[in-house]
């Protein structure tokens, strides 16, 4: 079983407005409105390429209420803690016109050091039972920046093997629990190590110091330009197939799910590389932050290449 754990979800809401102008007053049309947060968008990914799944995280007010809502109609299995306040609302904003996606993300509730107890409690009681649990999304306030690296320690020493995909400070200290696989993308990198990385040597250097800084093998995403992997054995690039962009939003979290799903079908990484590639590709196809069906992925994937870095 795959766990996905999202501290800190969000209804994604989707709107069109064309000649999006700031300091302007702009109309436009809701396009869609999803349940999200990047551990809930991967949870659903999992869930469509057929692998069990279960969510975990916090959630609050009506708000709260709709993501679970949305994955009990998905068919996916929650069991969230409860806190005082609101989810938030993240506004995804599409220029028709001018081809531009503009996000507005709210903090999210504040949770205090009980609510983060109860989650430890989740996770000793979830890892024994799962293969890989994803941990994945920002902290809310009031999560101590170490959350993820603490919650990840008590997953390992129960057998899990945990993926991160967060960035920050929680990444920085999330690398301290030495995750089995880091998906942060180029930005968050360059964030983390304070370098700008323009070639494709400079990423697969990166990569690897993600490695020496802790992760069992690393995957820095880069959207339209595909993605760099490293583990201890290879250094490889990938290129997505070409396709028509209708949301980014999911692309990233469709690229983890397919690598937990590589890991529980013990495929090689270099064919979850290619799947994750596919997968996410498949995503930008579809709008919000809804993810592609299996099918679209699958026929994707002959067309994803695959190159070891020199």
């Amino acid at each position: 079983m795959i766990v996905t754990v999202t501290l800190n979800p969000a209804v994604d809401k989707s709107l069109t407005v064309p000649c999006f102008e700031i300091g302007k007053t702009n109309r436009g049309e809701v396009r869609q409105t999803d349940a999200g947060g990047k551990g809930i968008n991967v949870a659903i990914a999992v869930k469509q390429f057929g692998a069990e799944v279960c969510a975990l995280g916090f959630v609050a007010g009506s708000h709260g209420q709709f993501i679970l809502e949305a994955l009990a109609a998905s068919g996916i299995p929650a069991d969230f803690c409860t806190v005082p306040g609101e989810t938030r609302v993240n506004l995804k904003i599409h220029d028709p016109v001018h081809g531009t996606e503009t996000e507005i993300n709210e903090p999210g509730f504040q949770v205090f050091p009980e609510h983060v107890q109860a989650m430890k409690q989740k996770i000793k009681e979830y890892a024994p039972r799962c293969e890989v649990m994803i941990f994945s999304g920002s902290l809310p306030p009031g999560a101590p920046p170490q959350t993820f690296a603490e919650l990840m320690t008590i997953a390992s020493a129960s057998g899990a093997k945990c993926m991160l995909d967060t960035a920050g400070p929680a990444l920085r200290h999330g690398l301290d629990a030495k995750p089995l696989l880091l998906k942060p993308n180029r930005a968050e990198v360059e964030e983390l190590l304070k370098v700008r990385l323009r070639t494709r040597r400079e990423l697969g250097e990166a990569a690897r110091k993600l490695l020496a800084m802790g992760a069992g093998e690393a995957v820095i995403s880069m959207g339209a330009d595909g993605a760099v992997a490293a583990t201890k054995q290879e250094l490889l690039w990938a290129c997505p197939p070409a396709v028509a962009t209708r949301s980014s939003v999911g692309a990233g979290d469709a690229m983890v799910a397919a690598l937990a799903y590589g890991e529980v079908n013990h495929l090689s990484f270099r064919d979850s590389f290619g799947l994750a590639i596919a997968a996410s590709a498949a995503a930008v196809t579809m709008e919000g932050s809804k993810v592609a069906d299996l099918p679209l992925v699958h026929s994707l994937l002959p067309k994803v290449r695959i190159e070891d870095v020199e």
